[in-house]
């Protein structure tokens, strides 16, 4: 099941970022549909080290290309990255806790409040000042 499905209103409008930003989405629907229970722990925490290195490496890139393109917003964006950075991490340690159903709330938050918006709204900015940078 797909608890966020891509659309074109995802579209940041570089084919590279936006198949990063799919590939997230499916880490973010994989960690949902896993079964968040304490039995399965192991299986979760792979699941969140696998969403925590994807998010390094598709923001090294993105904030790479927004500097680049030099982006006005790029310092608020930085933060923006940064604290998601740091939600993952949390979730990371909550799986140790005994509260799979905070678990699974602080995913979908995460994913639907946050990361969802963050494309639509704030990735959405950058795209004038990126779509030149892209191809350097």
């Amino acid at each position: 099941m797909s608890y966020v499905v891509w659309d074109e209103s995802m579209s940041v409008g570089v084919p590279v970022l936006d198949d990063e930003h799919r590939r997230l989405l499916d880490l973010f629907n994989g960690l949902l549909d896993s079964g968040i229970t304490p039995d399965n722990r192991e299986e979760l925490s792979g699941l969140l080290t696998s969403l925590r290195d994807y998010v390094a490496v598709h923001f090294a890139r993105e904030e790479a290309m927004m500097e680049r393109g030099r982006y006005p917003g790029l310092e608020g964006h930085l933060a923006a990255h940064r604290y998601f950075a740091g939600e993952v991490e949390k979730l990371a340690r909550d799986i140790e806790g005994d509260n799979p159903t905070m678990l699974r709330m602080d995913l979908i938050l995460l994913l639907k409040d946050w990361f969802v918006d963050h494309i639509q709204q704030t990735d959405s900015r950058y795209k004038p000042y990126i779509a030149g940078a892209a191809g350097r």
